[in-house]
């Protein structure tokens, strides 16, 4: 709300996108290990994609693990890593443990998806790397002074103004709340 309120900016145009995405990622699990064209269809030492690639044989088990290394797998997680480390290269707000935190998720999918489809990992890796390129290309073309000056012009300019809408009767309720809660404690 106070993200709204001092540059204009609204807090839902960041989570709606990834959550619209989120039905084509399940479907995408779903699909790579059960697509009938991928069996035995082999792509550089992966001999099939439906099923996780044998890169190297252990002669052990890990749990959660496996007896293998899927490089498919290692390629997705190195790509993740860096694009973990580049957003927060340019993230100043994120610090201490949660800047720890994001390394940490790169590496669950290591062990997660080490037994998932080559193919699901070959995805991952590819689309990495894909939008790592975008970023670096739109980096080259955005001026950081101009947005912002510009989001300094939103906060002057949305300074006095109420939000509307559901965000103005949210922001009303939580008033409300916060009134009621300090009556309740000069009563008690």
């Amino acid at each position: 709300m106070k993200l709204y309120q001092e540059f204009g900016v609204s807090p839902l145009s960041g989570c709606v996108p990834t959550l619209l995405t989120l039905p084509i990622l399940f479907a995408m699990f779903q699909f790579f290990p059960n697509a009938i064209e991928l069996r035995q269809q082999s792509f550089l030492w992966a001999k099939d994609l439906s099923s996780y690639d044998v890169f190297i044989k252990l002669p052990f088990y890990v749990k959660w693990y496996g007896d293998h290394v899927s490089m498919f797998t290692l390629m997705m997680t190195a790509s993740t890593l860096l694009m973990t480390w580049q957003s927060n290269q340019t993230n100043t707000a994120m610090q201490g443990p949660m800047k720890t935190y994001s390394y940490l998720m790169p590496i669950i999918f290591l062990f997660v998806l080490n037994s998932f489809a080559a193919g699901l990992t070959w995805y991952y890796f590819v689309s990495n790397v894909i939008t790592f390129a975008q970023q670096a290309i739109t980096k080259t073309f955005v001026d950081d002074t101009k947005i912002r000056a510009q989001l300094d012009a939103n906060k002057i300019k949305n300074k006095d103004k109420k939000p509307g809408g559901i965000q103005g009767r949210i922001a009303e309720a939580m008033k409300a709340a916060q009134e009621r809660e300090a009556q309740a404690r000069k009563k008690s």
